[in-house]
């Protein structure tokens, strides 16, 4: 049977035909089609308007995401960029969700790859921005400017391999940093040029947030965290002279993250001091816990015990097994009474 230009009248992709040219079947979602009721290409350009399939796709794909089911994601977006190649939300996420789901397996080649096909499609993002549609870009962009950062400041599985002595011979985790590394770079790239089209400040806030995330995390350097700090005060001012009142902070008021001591259990679970569900639990410990000398107290006890048990547990898998779900749900309740997921400097105890 050979392939020809037809569409399904359920999800838009092609259609394939029987030998007797009577009725045809989709080669994405398996529906039976008779011919009357496809669209058949014939000689010179016939102009198909697949929208509708668009909109349906986006509704199912972003509902996915909603829910968090990576696959579901993966196949929606992908119909979407199939009949809207241009559409920068289906380039992004297409790729998201795999990638998504390779942080939570052990398998550092098979992350590595899904890393690489998510960096290539941050980095056309910008070919296929259009200043005709800024608004509806703009909401986008920030959407996807947000999943970044949640995932270069994230937890992920990582493996470790210790000598005899418990010391830590070769790990896993600084392969996985170094991804996250390519695709702030790549993501600061693409920003970039888009703003060489169509200079709009939200863009240069989007810098200052991924550069100020970047000051914050464990795994940038020292050196890296100053040059980023001097990348925030040049973003500033080009922020001015979109917004003559925009004030330029002072260099040393931008600080660079030193890890804080606390949150140790957390930490330990999610892989990261500077990540969405650990922030929102720092937010709860240094915002309403502390109001009370119950709640010191519970501080002062638990920063003196949580280090020690970590220490000798925390790698462990009952242990992370133990407290992940008592974490997230935690950090989901108190999400839900207002407290933030967005990076957070610690009061000093």
């Amino acid at each position: 049977m050979a392939l020809i230009a037809m569409k399904c009248p359920s999800c838009g992709a092609d259609v394939e035909m029987d030998d007797s040219r009577d009725f045809g079947f989709c080669t994405y979602c398996g529906t039976k089609v008779m011919q009357d009721k496809m669209v058949v290409e014939h000689r010179g350009n016939v102009k198909i308007d697949n929208s509708e399939y668009v909109q349906k796709f986006l509704q199912n794909a972003r509902r996915a995401k909603q829910k968090e089911d990576w696959e579901e994601t993966e196949k929606y977006y992908n119909l979407v960029e199939q009949n809207d190649p241009t559409n920068i939300e289906a380039i992004f996420y297409s790729s998201y969700g795999k990638a998504k789901m390779a942080l939570i397996e052990k398998d550092i080649f098979k992350r590595e790859q899904c890393f690489k096909v998510l960096t290539n499609c941050v980095s056309i993002i910008d070919d296929n921005y259009s200043p005709e549609k800024a608004d509806e870009e703009e909401k986008i962009i920030k959407e996807i400017a947000e999943d970044v950062f949640k995932m270069i400041s994230g937890g992920f599985v990582f493996t470790e391999w210790k000598n005899q002595y418990g010391g830590v011979e070769r790990t896993t985790k600084d392969k996985t940093y170094q991804l996250f590394i390519a695709l702030a770079v790549t993501f600061e790239e693409s920003i970039r040029n888009i703003i060489a089209k169509d200079n709009r400040k939200y863009l240069h806030e989007i810098l200052i947030r991924e550069f100020t995330l970047l000051c914050r995390v464990d795994y940038i350097s020292t050196i890296a965290k100053e040059r980023y700090r001097i990348k925030i005060i040049k973003e500033h001012e080009e922020i001015q002279k979109i917004d003559p009142t925009h004030i330029v902070p002072e260099a040393d008021s931008i600080k660079i993250g030193t890890k804080n001591e606390g949150c140790y259990v957390a930490t330990a679970v999610y892989g990261s001091y500077d990540c969405p569900q650990v922030w929102t639990l720092r937010r709860y410990r240094d915002m309403k816990l502390s109001a009370t000398w119950q709640g010191r107290l519970f501080i002062k006890t638990y920063y003196a015990v949580s280090p020690t048990i970590v220490k000798w547990f925390g790698e462990t898998e009952w242990f992370n097994r133990m407290w992940r779900g008592k974490l997230d749900r935690m950090v989901e309740r108190l999400r839900a009474e207002g407290f933030e997921s967005t990076p957070y400097e610690d009061r000093k105890w």
